[in-house]
């Protein structure tokens, strides 16, 4: 009987293996694959306006009032949307790429940024004060380490073990706040001040590209069909900020 049982969870064990090693990304061989390139806009009635935050502490370094970054849209074109396809399961190597966020005059540079699992995150600091970095899963969300930055020229490592959204913050200087889309294959990147972006490399198919905004929250697209050599053109449309629940 006991054999039987340790047979069981031998096989169940192999299992639950091999659907998660099923579900993973595979770095596959292929060429001339093609991309996805367009543009994020805010086509609402009225384009938020960025709010302006006041400082607490540090006003002698970093000023009284900075802007939140929390709507950066020119012209109705959107900055730091994060854009990627969903769901993909093979493609081009997931690039070995470091995210670098720094305090600079007391906010995170950059405040928007695209990571991918098993990387690396350097946390520093280009200010003569006293920096914490809090790195939370999701926006709000359980804390999974922070980190001490105390004075200019500091530094820290991690490695980035899973994915998702990571909210960073300051114990110190409540007010920062920063963004790291975390992602586990290489097809995704953050839109630029004219709201446009370019995912290239992808294995001909069908595909559902997805934005995701601070503020505006998330936006998808289904059925974009990618051919070999050639660039399908789309655009993203925000219509109305995000509600909060």
């Amino acid at each position: 009987m006991m054999k039987k049982t340790a047979l069981f969870f031998i096989v169940v064990s192999l299992f639950f293996s091999f659907i998660s090693m099923a579900s993973a990304y595979e770095t596959i061989p292929f060429r001339n694959g093609g991309s996805i390139e367009g543009v994020v806009e805010y086509a609402g009635a009225t384009v938020p306006k960025d709010p302006m935050l006041t400082l607490s502490s540090e006003t002698e370094y970093c000023g009284q009032k900075m802007p939140a970054k929390k709507y950066l849209i020119k012209e109705r074109k959107v900055k730091n949307a994060v854009v990627y396809l969903v769901g993909i399961k093979a493609g081009k190597a997931i690039p070995g790429e470091t995210v670098t966020v720094t305090n600079v005059k007391c906010e995170f540079v950059p405040h928007v940024a695209v990571g991918f699992k098993g990387g690396k995150i350097i946390m520093k600091t280009d200010d003569p004060v006293f920096h914490t970095l809090d790195v939370h899963v999701s926006i709000s969300g359980k804390e999974l380490y922070h980190v001490a930055l105390p004075e200019k020229g500091s530094s820290a490592t991690k490695t980035i073990s899973g994915k998702g959204l990571l909210e960073l913050s300051c114990y110190v200087h409540p007010w920062q706040r920063a963004y790291v889309s975390v992602f586990d294959h290489p097809y995704a990147v953050v839109t630029d001040e004219k709201g446009k972006f370019a995912i290239k490399d992808i294995p001909p198919g069908i595909y559902t590209v997805e934005a995701w905004h601070e503020a505006l929250g998330a936006k998808s697209i289904a059925g974009v069909n990618v051919e070999s050599g050639k660039t399908s053109t789309i655009k993203v449309e925000y219509a109305e900020e995000k509600k909060s629940e």
